[in-house]
């Protein structure tokens, strides 16, 4: 618990520092929430759905001159929650990941009401492996990796503030798996 309270006081800081960076026009800093479908990690496993909390920050707000007048790069940083489970001749197995991802996002217009973006970044996972066994009792494994995620998606816009979206990444760590998710984010003034 304390490792996913660590994790989001630093997409708060990270937040933070963007909102001291940002100047008159917007804060440059946007927040979304994301359901995602997560495929099987391992054999036997079904997939499952999850949230991911994620953060945005335009790296021109932060000084960095990256990015042009038709391309804009983001930095970002989400937290995401996966559980899977199954039954096997009466021993219940549980994977419980919960994933870390700091990277960076490429955005461009494909027209005024729509946003297309790729993004690259690294995955801290938090990984939880649990076996009940009504004889044998309870075993649990936990680990940590590290891991790359490529990602692609799309985003429609509604207003200055409010956007939706949709996305598709591969997460190459550890029992790799991919997520495609919808998203719902807003724009902070």
């Amino acid at each position: 618990m304390k490792k996913v309270a660590l994790m989001l006081l630093g997409l708060v800081l990270v937040s933070g520092t963007a909102f001291a960076a940002g100047g008159t026009t917007g804060s440059g800093v946007s927040v979304d929430l994301s359901g995602n479908y997560a495929s099987e990690p391992a054999s036997g496993f079904d997939g499952t759905f999850g949230p991911e909390l994620g953060v945005n920050v335009d790296l021109n707000r932060l000084g960095l001159n990256v990015g042009s007048k038709t391309v804009e790069v983001q930095g970002r940083a989400s937290l995401s929650y996966y559980n899977w489970d199954q039954s096997i001749f009466g021993v219940e197995l549980e994977y419980r990941r919960i994933p870390l991802f700091v990277g960076a996002r490429v955005l461009t217009a494909a027209s005024p009401q729509i946003k297309l973006y790729g993004q690259l970044g690294l995955e801290l996972s938090f990984d939880k492996v649990e076996a009940f066994h009504p004889v044998f009792g309870k075993v649990s494994e936990s680990d940590t990796n590290l891991g790359l995620v490529p990602g692609v998606g799309i985003l429609f816009p509604i207003s200055n503030q409010l956007y939706l979206g949709g996305n598709l990444n591969w997460h190459i760590v550890s029992d790799n798996y991919f997520t495609l998710g919808v998203t719902v984010g807003f724009n902070l003034p």
